[in-house]
This record gives structure tokens, C-alpha cells and sequence, in this order.
């Protein structure tokens, strides 16, 4: 299965390479009360199932509703996977519900048996994945980056080749972050509250983040823009 991971910078499923423009920006975790979950508005044909034409957000706040900053990770209409929602978007204030997959949460496929996720291996939401053990790519899975000639932000599709793949946790469950990755935001104007936690706004890059291990993992409230880091926002 030959696959295309080629991205360009600030583009929204685009890995980092050395010598990109952010490589290095140091990234925050997002403070309580934020607490970063998958969901999905229920925009496809079948009401109260999971279908292919359903809207997934990186719902940052993780309070089951789409609010402004939060993310498209698929396409919804006009709106591109990656842009942020803002007040006056029509999906501003929409319910979102989990993904049906126990086990749901961000994947990567090892395309050569190397050892650990490197740049070659393409990433994933799994959303129907029943448990970590043995996970694999299915339909109605999304890309988080270009697959075999499919943009990030689809969904697989029974025919597709990237179909079936076995997948690796790097996110899962998203809350906690880990084992191999963390969701984090470059404070891009600085802004900090009463307390001097970070706020995050739209002006903030996001992205899956692989230089430190989450403070859940035994790690960091921070990280750093390293190479093989996934953009998630534009």
C-alpha cells in the first residue's frame, strides 16, 4: 500500500518537518476546565447513527457542544476540516455526541514495522474501534492527514485501500493524552488568565504533539513543536 504523506506548513493535516517555521514554538496543555474530547454532529442521513455524512469536531472545551475555537475535523458544507467555528457559523451551539467506538480516539498506522510512529505513518480518528488491542481502520474512519490521495478530514470508505490497516494508540482516550501523543496549542498572542494558565482563542494553532508525555502519562503540562507533530487546525 503505497501511501502520500506530503503536506505544507500551517496546512491543516500537515506533519512538521525539520526546519518548518514553527518547529520549536512551545506548546501548552489545555487547562481545566478545558478537557478536549472527540464528537460528532448528527448530520447524516440516518438520525441517532453514526453514518459517513456526520460532522466530527475537536470539541476543546468537551461539553458535548460545539462551541466557538472549537474545530472541524471533517468537512461541513463551506467549512473546511481544520477552520475553527466562530459565533455567527451555523453549527455554532450544536450538540455533539461521542463516537460510538469504546475505544475511539487518534491512531496511527505503521506502515514498515519501524519501531514507534515516525513520519511515514499516516494518522487516523478511529471512530468505531471496539478496543486498543488489535484496532484497525474501518469505514467511517477520518484521516488526519493525505492518504493515498485522499485529503485529511475524509472518511474511509469500504473501497479505499487504506481501508483495514492495523492501528496503534497514540491518543486514547483523548482526555488523557497518551501513550504516544498529547493535544496542544501554541498561545500564539500570549494571553494568560488570573492565574497565569494559558487561554486558548483563535488565533492558537493546535496540534497532536509528540515531544513530551502528558501530565497523565507521568509527564508535562507542555511540550514543544517537534517534527512528526500533526497540524490540526489552519
Amino acid at each position: 500500500m503505497a501511501l502520500s504523506l506530503n503536506g505544507a506548513l500551517g496546512q491543516f493535516g500537515s506533519k512538521v518537518m525539520t526546519g518548518d517555521n514553527d518547529v520549536g514554538r512551545f506548546l501548552e496543555d489545555f487547562s481545566a476546565p478545558m478537557n478536549p474530547n472527540l464528537g460528532y454532529w448528527d448530520t447524516g442521513s440516518n438520525p441517532g447513527i453514526y453514518d459517513d455524512g456526520d460532522t466530527i469536531y475537536l470539541d476543546v472545551s468537551g461539553n458535548s457542544i460545539i462551541d466557538a475555537n472549537d474545530i472541524r475535523l471533517t468537512d461541513y458544507y463551506g467549512y473546511l476540516a481544520g477552520t475553527k467555528v466562530i459565533s455567527t457559523d451555523n453549527d455554532i451551539n450544536k450538540p455533539l455526541t461521542a463516537l460510538p467506538g469504546p475505544a475511539a480516539g487518534i491512531y496511527y498506522v505503521d506502515l514498515y514495522g519501524s519501531q514507534g510512529y515516525d513520519f511515514q505513518d499516516p494518522v487516523y480518528i478511529l471512530a468505531m474501534t471496539p478496543a486498543v488491542l488489535g484496532a484497525r481502520t474501518t469505514t467511517k474512519d477520518v484521516r488526519l492527514g493525505p492518504v493515498c490521495g485522499l485529503s485529511p478530514g475524509t472518511k474511509v470508505l469500504d473501497y479505499h485501500p487504506d481501508n483495514d490497516g492495523p492501528a496503534i494508540p497514540m491518543i486514547v482516550p483523548l482526555s488523557a493524552g497518551g501513550p504516544v501523543a498529547t493535544i496542544r496549542f501554541y498561545n500564539a498572542n500570549g494571553n494568560v488568565d488570573g492565574n497565569g494558565d494559558p487561554i486558548y482563542d483563535y488565533s492558537d494553532s493546535v496540534y497532536i504533539d509528540i515531544s513530551l508525555p502528558s501530565v497523565a502519562m507521568g509527564g508535562y503540562p507542555f511540550g514543544f513543536v517537534v517534527a512528526n507533530n500533526v497540524r490540526l487546525s489552519v
